[in-house]
């Protein structure tokens, strides 16, 4: 019986382990830059680069046409502030912007982050 119990109880403090979960875990954040001076795919290809060189990008969707780039990164990585130095030291004008919806009312950094309908955009913050 005396053995069952720590062998239990040896269990228990080693799934324990296994279940803490890190109380600072950072989310993913997505952010859409305004991207002045793009005139070719080559200059889309410069900004996608210059964006995914940044830690804690994971991906960066840059379109020529609608001269903007919708980059996902992790927060405790990097910032926007940094994805726009970086897209600067590329050569490029780049800001943020956000998202209206124009149901709710609330503003995201991209959009789908609320009920996406009817977005306007405006400056960001």
């Amino acid at each position: 019986m005396k053995r069952y119990l720590i062998t239990t109880l040896a269990l228990i403090a080693m799934l324990s382990c296994l279940l803490v979960v890190p109380s600072a875990q950072a989310e993913d954040t997505k952010v859409t830059l305004k991207v002045d001076g793009m005139m070719c795919s080559a200059c889309s290809a410069k900004v996608t680069a210059a964006l995914k060189q940044v830690d804690g990008v994971k991906s960066a969707e840059v379109s020529l046409d609608k001269k903007q780039a919708i980059v996902c990164f992790d927060s405790s990585k990097t910032s926007a502030d940094k994805l726009i130095a970086a897209v600067t030291k590329a050569e490029f004008k780049a800001q943020q912007v956000a998202f209206k919806c124009d149901s709710c009312g609330k503003t995201a950094g991209a959009p789908g982050a609320c009920c996406g309908k009817a977005l306007t955009q405006v400056p960001a913050k």
